[in-house]
């Protein structure tokens, strides 16, 4: 009996937390209290522009918003909700990740491999091939010229009407097809300040007209020319 009622007691005491806790959400989220039709509205609104946390914990953040509900028609004695200390952590990480929301960077691969223009074509299609790598940044020295992936190669096949690259093929002999300028495919360069779903969104934009966004280069202030961080693919925006 004594048990039951420590659990009860801990359960009430839980619970003030993650109201507290809620409160503080809904603050963030709609900047008011105590309007659960706007809210609810809002967090759909957010999981529809596909807003982090909104989108990947949608489920997670309407139960909150049920329990809270709860909370306020039942007051603390509803034994239906057990407020385990792992929920109210969850919902923190949701609160902290609104306030700190992800940059691209944060997301982006790291240490990009890269060749330069007097490097061996097929020893970057190798190491490519090897590591699973879609496309790579291409330098003139530390002058970031174009971007080598499987479409410049096909292009560059077609095109010359070859069927290989030869052992002797550097990438200033494929400038015209790697260089930004000639590049048939969708290739974006973003600072690596910019949010990370803003970056997401341009993938599904450019997919919903019927375009495909290939990859996203990060520099450290967006400009072209600028040393590659960081890097995005569709496949990378895919697993999410």
């Amino acid at each position: 009996m004594d048990l039951m009622i420590g659990v009860k007691m801990e359960n009430v005491k839980n619970a003030e937390t993650f109201r507290r806790k809620f409160l503080e959400f809904e603050n963030l989220t709609i900047h008011e209290e105590d309007n659960d039709e706007k809210l609810a509205s809002k967090i759909k609104e957010l999981k529809n522009k596909r807003r982090e946390p909104y989108y990947s914990k949608y489920d997670f953040i309407n139960f909150c918003r049920e329990c809270r509900n709860r909370i306020s028609h039942d007051g603390y004695e509803n034994d239906f909700i057990f407020y385990s200390e792992e929920m109210i952590k969850k919902l923190e990480d949701v609160i902290e990740e609104i306030k700190h929301p992800y940059k691209v960077y944060d997301k982006a691969t790291k240490n990009v491999y890269s060749a330069n223009l007097n490097d061996n074509v097929r020893k970057v299609m190798l190491e490519m091939t090897i590591k699973n790598y879609t496309h790579i940044p291409v330098y003139d020295n530390d002058k970031l010229v174009g971007v080598f992936s499987e479409g410049v190669l096909f292009n560059y096949l077609y095109k010359n009407q070859i069927v290989e690259i030869d052992d002797d093929t550097i990438f200033v002999d494929i400038l015209d097809f790697i260089s930004f300028d000639n590049l048939k495919e969708i290739i974006k360069i973003v600072d690596r300040n910019k949010l990370y779903d803003d970056v997401c969104l341009e993938f599904v934009n450019e997919f919903k007209k019927g375009s495909k966004l290939s990859c996203v280069l990060v520099t450290q202030t967006g400009k072209p020319q600028e040393k590659v961080i960081g890097i995005l693919t569709s496949w990378d925006i895919l697993g999410r």
